[in-house]
């Protein structure tokens, strides 16, 4: 996957608050995650975290891996919150929410029940109000894409 696109268009965004590129998240904490969920992360996401560890689009988080304990952790670190949409309710192993804006009616979530397909999920959008998914984004860079343009 080319990700030069990407990349320029985070840098190039005003609004868009992610480390520095290049002060991601270790393969170890990577590796914990995917372990603690049963499922491999997408290796968009994957590089994204590796990449600029996570941050926001808007004020908007987009979901990382805090490398903290999974127990302990609060906030947007993507395991933490599987745990608790699972609790609720929300989700199963099918949904693996990766954004949910407060106040906006809607979630995104990555839809893993037909598994990786080159190495990727589709990103779906949940309407809160209704209850209906549709798709999204084909990937987690045409997700990032999408939000920071919607943004623009």
């Amino acid at each position: 996957m080319d990700y030069s696109r990407i990349i320029n268009l985070i840098e190039e965004s005003d609004f868009v608050e992610f480390a520095d590129y290049g002060n991601g998240i270790a393969d170890e904490w990577i590796y914990k995650a995917e372990t603690h969920l049963g499922l491999k992360l997408p290796d968009s996401y994957k590089w994204w975290l590796k990449c600029y560890s996570g941050g926001e689009i808007s004020g908007e988080e987009i979901y990382s891996i805090y490398e903290m304990d999974f127990d302990s952790v609060r906030g947007g670190d993507i395991v933490y919150m599987s745990i608790v949409n699972g609790r609720n309710g929300l989700c199963g192993k099918e949904r693996l929410f990766i954004c949910e804006p407060p106040g906006a009616g809607e979630s995104f979530y990555f839809a893993t029940d037909d598994g990786l397909n080159d190495g990727e999920y589709p990103v779906y959008r949940l309407d809160l109000s209704n209850k209906t998914s549709s798709l999204y984004a084909k990937n987690f860079i045409d997700f990032l894409e999408k939000r920071i343009i919607s943004f623009s």
